[in-house]
């Protein structure tokens, strides 16, 4: 009886072993998602963006790991994601039926980021009439822009590290590019915001599978330009 009883307890002791062992193992997988990490940036980051940042996801090794996702993992820190396909600072997305940029002040909700990201404007080159797409106003899109980052200045505090991205760009459409670009680093520098630019990222051979959106190499080229820059000290 007594060899039996010291037998549940090898096993008991086993089963115990086995859960705290799979206990750290899951802590590690979902760090990025659920808490902050141990990085420069122990607060996280938030990333406000369009389809560059929302067709992909969080997991090492696929071919859809989006370019945040590997910032993040460079820098051990949670990232949270509030991006929609085909929006921007002034176009609604999912085909018009979605929202804009600042239409998601759950962007702004919780314990400010260590770092806010704005990922986008590639879209704005068109706004939304009667569910169809019309070319944009330079005066639209300014003021679009601006207002969005007057929110976002407003919203955050001294301490969280405020990021615009240059508008991630293919090769398709460069006129666009170079207008949605230009008011969009104008703005920036207007409300003194921390501008990186990503021209040269995504406009190269086997960078974009459609012209637009990323491969992986195309996110991994975009992760690069953003771990050059939070890596630097902020501009004054």
């Amino acid at each position: 009886m007594a060899r039996h009883g010291h037998g549940r307890r090898v096993l008991v002791t086993v089963a115990l072993a086995l859960l705290i062992s799979l206990g750290v193992t899951a802590g590690r997988q979902g760090a990025i998602g659920t808490e902050p990490g141990t990085g420069p940036f122990p607060q996280g980051m938030v990333v406000v963006g369009d389809s560059i940042t929302a067709r992909y996801d969080d997991d090492p090794g696929s071919a859809e790991q989006g370019w945040w996702s590997l910032v993040g993992r460079h820098f051990d820190t949670e990232v949270r994601t509030f991006a929609q396909s085909g929006s921007g600072y002034q176009r609604p997305g999912h085909r018009c039926g979605g929202n804009r940029f600042i239409d998601r002040p759950e962007a702004f909700e919780g314990p400010a980021p260590s770092v806010f990201i704005v990922e986008g404007g590639r879209n704005d080159w068109a706004t939304c009439r009667q569910g169809g797409l019309v070319e944009s106003t330079d005066a639209a899109v300014q003021r679009a822009v601006n207002r969005y980052f007057d929110v976002v200045s407003r919203s955050l505090p001294p301490t969280t590290r405020i990021v615009v991205l240059g508008p991630p760009w293919g090769p398709l459409d460069p006129w666009q590019q170079r207008r949605i670009t230009s008011i969009v680093h104008t703005a920036a520098k207007r409300h003194g915001l921390e501008y990186v630019a990503t021209k040269g990222t995504l406009d190269r051979p086997g960078r974009t599978v459609d012209g637009v959106h990323p491969t992986l190499e195309g996110s991994k080229a975009l992760a690069d330009v953003v771990i050059a820059a939070l890596s630097s000290r902020p501009p004054r």
